[in-house]
């Protein structure tokens, strides 16, 4: 298939939607890890990542990770690599107070995510809430 060119456009958006409350204590995805974005057959970009808390749940402090993986197994540790981590503030429920967005960062024009490399998040304590985790991006 022809790639868009000059300039670079994604053709076809995606939004990667997931949950995530269990801990990942370890330094591979074998267990725990949110699978937010998969690169498509001519590769993707991923503009947004981000996690916000269920409403009218509560959790404690925790740090979260942003993984890629090269579609190999989650359990090798050279499969994957940590792009970027943040502290997570714990949060008491609430139905009058809004939540913080947690938005990972990412270079400006976007992670390009070649194909069916996978993006995943986890977290490094046990949450007693639930964190809802979104990939934003598109295929090229």
């Amino acid at each position: 298939m022809a790639v868009n060119v000059d300039p670079l456009f994604t053709d076809v958006a995606r939004i990667g939607i997931a949950q995530l409350a269990a801990a990942n204590t370890g330094a591979d995805l074998s267990t725990n890890a949110a699978l937010i974005f998969t690169g498509g057959a001519d590769g993707s970009l991923l503009v947004e990542a981000r996690m916000k808390y269920i409403p009218g749940t509560s959790t404690v402090a925790t740090a979260a990770r942003l993984w890629i993986n090269n579609n190999g197994t989650l359990s090798t540790t050279t499969n994957n690599s940590l792009l970027t981590e943040m502290t997570v503030a714990a949060i008491t429920s609430s139905q009058t107070a809004a939540t913080v967005d947690y938005v990972f960062l990412l270079p400006r024009a976007g992670l390009f995510v070649p194909a069916n490399y996978r993006v995943y998040i986890t977290i490094g304590t046990y949450s007693t809430g639930t964190f809802m985790c979104t990939g934003i991006g598109g295929d090229y």
